[in-house]
């Protein structure tokens, strides 16, 4: 193949994912944090901080994973903490599964990582409008947890279908 044969699919590919994230007009907000590929420790937390200013339309709240084959369980949980803007804080515990008894992975994906999305929360409004703080923890008993490459947090307008 060719530079200039490189460079072309390149500029299709980069424009086709410009068009595509451009396409998703229900997405409020979406962003996923780069997990250490030594692994994620116990005391490190992905952080997203979302702008909120709407709070009379729901919205549904998504936890996204990537992970790869090198993960060695089937399920995944995980400890979130939701910062209001008013000062409160609410904590869950949150299990996701990622494989099937059989260790075929749930999530969507080629070769050897899977991209997961959990509803984490349907329907819901925003009491207040200003910055809210989601804090992600692993909580798996591993002090390192390896085959976790990323962690994210998606907001999206809820569609009656």
């Amino acid at each position: 193949m060719s530079l200039r044969s490189v460079i072309r699919l390149f500029s299709y590919s980069l424009l086709v994912i410009i068009v595509l994230h451009a396409c998703d007009p229900d997405r409020i907000y979406e962003n996923n944090v780069k997990i250490q590929p030594e692994g994620w420790r116990t005391d490190e937390r992905a952080r997203f901080e979302v702008e909120i200013n709407d709070t009379i339309h729901p919205c549904n709240i998504y936890i996204n994973v990537r992970n790869n084959v090198n993960y060695k369980y089937m399920d995944f949980w995980l400890f979130v903490n939701v910062y209001s803007p008013a000062g409160m804080v609410a904590s869950d515990t949150i299990n996701i599964m990622l494989a099937d008894y059989h260790g075929k992975w749930q999530g969507h994906g080629l070769g050897s990582k899977f991209d997961t999305r959990m509803i984490f929360r349907k329907n819901m409004r925003f009491p207040v409008s200003g910055k809210y703080v989601f804090e992600y923890e692993q909580a798996m008993r591993d002090e390192l947890l390896t085959g976790i490459e990323d962690i994210g947090l998606r907001i999206e307008k809820h569609i009656i279908k």
